[in-house]
């Protein structure tokens, strides 16, 4: 597993500095040795980063649970990498990605995708930033570690969602699977230049379909989506404010 390093960022110039610059990021030990912790924000900081901290610590709380879970012996396994595709203020993206082997028929394969809006200390409120068709209704899921996540069914987004799933696909082999699509977890994503969507709930057998799709940041203003997010997209990834 590749392990995230994170590191307090030097300063990046870029064309508007007061809608992005870098967070600055420390790694944690490993809740495992083969799973990643969340790394904590040391930069900025006050109140509200510390809000922050102190869910990403429970955070690692429920994925050391998880892994207690999962169990022990030579056939069970459980890995986890974080990633941070967005650290451009206001926002941070954390997703860990796992692969659990706790002995049963299939392994589970599951992705937990946390952004924060440092403006609030807390995780964005996407309706906040998106018009009301896109993110309207909303329900909270389980992530698989017992978190707790946003998902939106906003017809408008799982049309763009499906459309675009299967337009960035060479064969037609999960048509299917992304018309049965009816919730989607978003994220920011920085390096793609975009909101990310993937699918809330995606069945072991058909893992393989769990591609994210990515409005771009032209796409989200045509539709209506507020310049403090999409500015803030635009000027991370000129300055390449991912990791």
């Amino acid at each position: 597993m590749r392990r995230l390093t994170l590191a307090i960022l030097a300063a990046a110039a870029v064309a508007t500095p007061a809608l992005a610059g870098p967070i600055g990021l420390q790694g944690q030990n490993g809740l495992s040795e083969t799973a990643d912790a969340f790394p904590r924000i040391v930069n900025p900081t006050g109140p509200k980063i510390e809000r922050i901290n102190q869910a990403l610590t429970r955070a690692d709380a429920r994925g050391k649970k998880a892994i207690k879970d999962c169990g022990k012996g030579k056939d069970i396994e459980f890995e986890r990498a974080v990633t941070a595709p967005m650290i451009g203020e206001p926002f941070l993206t954390l997703i860990s990605s796992d692969y659990a082997n706790c002995g049963g028929a299939y392994p589970s394969i599951t992705r937990t995708a946390l952004t924060y809006d440092l403006g609030t200390g807390r995780p964005i409120n996407w309706a906040d930033y998106l018009p009301a068709d896109l993110v309207t209704p909303e329900v909270l899921i389980d992530a698989g570690d017992g978190s707790q996540l946003g998902a939106v069914k906003a017809p408008a987004l799982l049309d763009f969602y499906k459309a675009a799933a299967k337009a960035q696909r060479a064969d037609r082999d999960c048509d299917e699977v992304y018309d049965a699509a009816d919730s989607l977890v978003l994220w920011i994503d920085a390096k793609a230049q975009g909101v990310a969507l993937a699918m809330a709930s995606v069945p072991h057998v058909v893992q393989a379909c769990d591609d994210p799709v990515i409005m771009k940041t032209d796409e989200l203003r045509k539709r209506g989506a507020k310049p403090a997010l999409t500015d803030a997209i635009d000027a991370a990834k000129r300055a390449k404010l991912y990791q």
